[in-house]
């Protein structure tokens, strides 16, 4: 039941996401402002530098570098100069009925505008796949699936669906996705791509060692199986944490990983809740397990599992070639994790010593504080980072390499 009215739209921005969506090569710009959707494009115009503007701007200059410069400004923009400019425009909005948690962008074999999907995950346990449509300039919704049942609920103790944390992945190659919702809940919605039905079991045992005896996850799907070539994605199926690993008690983040065969994430988690209360005991208390999975048999299988790392590590941030692996975020250190399970750690802080045995390479000179920062790339061939942090500094994150492995972070 409608029991509100909204008195204002919302403006403060919650989640963004860049991807080419209104065509193949357009770039374009999505963000989601709580329950409002808005689709930008970057456009490039030309503006005249009015005369006025630019002796005041040469008038400014002069004055800070002295009297004697203002014959080297004399070159500057006059009269009719034109420069090239971007600007964002919006496109479309859309108002929805939810809260949004998150946005993806999904490479599906077609869409109407020849570009990327979308997908949006609202807070009930909902996602939907959208693509742009041309020939009505707008949104147009592909399928909308929604996980919300009651014998997902867990215990009769446990936060409502609601109130618990709720976010999505994508694999990186576009394979699947997966949300993640309730307690320990995970709903995997696989994506048909170019070249499904000519893939064959290329596994070498020769090369990849002892093929790893899979677990079978008790799934329940929730889409007919005869939809496969009218739709671009495949039956999904919600599965609990602990059919995959019985040690995910408390999952705090994951993410999929790159350069693996199959679909694959890693997993923050715990075995027993942290508590600063009892910091003493339960100090060093996470683990990072990395999962690999079968989508068309439903199984996992574990990999590799990383214990006592420190408890107030918070995120997964998957990195590509050349480093793979994935980066580890905490309040107070940074951790690597290569795939073969080796770790490499700094503290950003003084507080990391007194917050965990871990061993952490000392660089607490930096004073760095990383509650909410966030990672990105600087470039597909790079291997440094831009670290933003809550506070608005920017520091770059660099890896010490020594042929393929990971030796250290800087």
């Amino acid at each position: 039941m409608q029991c509100y009215t909204e008195l204002t739209s919302p403006t403060a921005v919650t989640h963004s996401l860049s991807l080419n969506f209104t065509s193949a090569s357009a770039n374009n710009l999505v963000i989601a402002r709580t329950s409002l959707l808005q689709v930008y494009s970057l456009k490039n115009v030309l503006t005249e530098a009015s005369h006025t503007t630019s002796i005041s701007d040469q008038a400014r200059r002069a004055s800070a570098n002295g009297p004697g410069s203002a014959n080297l400004l004399s070159g500057g923009l006059q009269r009719g100069d034109r420069a090239s400019t971007t600007k964002l425009v919006l496109v479309a909005q859309y108002e929805l009925s939810g809260t949004v948690t998150s946005l993806a962008r999904i490479s599906i074999p077609s869409t109407k505008s020849g570009g990327e999907a979308l997908l949006v995950s609202l807070r009930n346990a909902k996602v939907s796949l959208v693509e742009w449509d041309p020939e009505r300039y707008g949104i147009s919704t592909i399928s909308i699936h929604l996980y919300e049942r009651d014998d997902t609920q867990g215990n009769p103790w446990d936060p409502e669906l609601q109130g618990q944390v709720s976010y999505l992945i994508v694999d990186p190659r576009s394979r699947c996705a997966a949300l993640k919702f309730g307690a320990r809940h995970l709903a995997i919605l696989p994506f048909h791509q170019h070249g499904d039905d000519l893939a064959m079991d290329d596994y070498d045992s020769d090369i990849d060692g002892d093929k790893p005896k899979p677990t079978i996850m008790h799934a329940k799907s929730t889409q007919d199986n005869g939809t496969r070539d009218k739709t671009p994605y495949g039956a999904s199926f919600v599965v609990s944490m602990l059919a995959l690993e019985p040690s995910l008690l408390h999952p705090r983040h994951l993410a999929f990983l790159y350069e693996y065969r199959e679909p694959t994430f890693g997993i923050l988690s715990s075995q027993v809740a942290s508590s600063i209360s009892l910091f003493p005991e339960r100090h060093d208390t996470l683990s990072y397990t990395v999962i690999t999975l079968d989508l068309e048999q439903r199984a996992s299988t574990a990999l590799l599992s990383v214990n006592n790392l420190p408890y107030d590590l918070s995120q997964v941030v998957p990195l590509g070639a050349p480093t793979g692996g994935a980066l580890l975020i905490g309040d107070n250190e940074l951790i690597h994790v290569d795939q073969a399970g080796k770790t490499n750690g700094v503290a950003v802080n003084e507080f990391a010593k007194t917050g965990t045995s871990f061993a952490l390479a000392d660089q607490s000179d930096l004073r760095f504080r990383l509650e909410g920062a966030a990672l990105e790339s600087l470039g597909p061939d790079s291997s440094e980072l831009l670290l933003i942090m809550a506070t608005g500094e920017l520091a770059i994150v660099g890896f010490r390499i020594d042929g393929r492995s990971v030796s250290g972070l800087t």
